[in-house]
């Protein structure tokens, strides 16, 4: 009998995984959905994905529809929830700031300019936030100082002349275009040889 129960295959153990009680993520506004990720990272933790979707879009209104936005959300033991709704993230404005729809692709490529007087309007948006309410300002446009260097943004300490900067996004923009005819040529040869 002994042989009999030791030859038997012992069913795999179930493991449950218990998640956080915060959930960080980016929603975009006016576009909650019940899609992957949101839904199954909510439903996960029980929570009502569509009457939470119905709430979030209501609540971002008045935001252009599809910007990104960081949300904290505290699920409670009860199943209820607080949402905490940021301000949009610091490299969609700064992006946006600077009117490019990328960062640089290789180390040292200049996508945009910006002014600090830029940087110091950005920087007033941030303070908002929860996270940064007791920051000042001068260490969260340091930040975004950073945040620039990374895109690629370049950062003026006085204002930018509009001739200069026209003359930079023009050429900025035929660059562009021959990177993306580039791609296009490559995905096309590419084909070309699959078939």
């Amino acid at each position: 009998m002994a042989s009999k129960g030791a030859a038997r295959v012992r069913k795999k153990e179930i493991v449950k995984v218990i998640h956080g009680a915060l959930l960080r993520t980016n929603i975009k506004a006016q576009m909650a959905s019940a899609a992957p990720p949101l839904g199954p990272q909510l439903g996960q933790r029980g929570l009502n994905v569509a009457n939470f979707c119905k709430e979030f879009n209501k609540e971002t209104g008045h935001f252009k529809q599809g910007v990104p936005l960081p949300t904290r959300i505290t699920v409670k033991p009860d199943r209820t929830y607080d949402r905490e709704i940021c301000t949009p993230t610091t490299t969609w404005l700064l992006k946006q700031a600077a009117g490019i729809g990328r960062g640089k692709a290789s180390k040292d490529e200049i996508v945009g300019k910006l002014s600090v007087k830029h940087l110091y309007e950005i920087a007033k948006v941030k303070s908002r936030d929860k996270a940064l309410q007791h920051v000042e300002l001068e260490h969260i446009c340091r930040m975004l100082i950073k945040t620039c260097r990374t895109l690629g943004i370049e950062v003026q300490y006085h204002d930018l002349n509009p001739d200069e900067l026209k003359e930079f996004l023009v050429a900025r923009k035929e660059k562009v275009d021959a990177q993306l005819k580039e791609l296009a040529d490559k995905k096309a040869a590419k084909m070309l040889r699959t078939t």
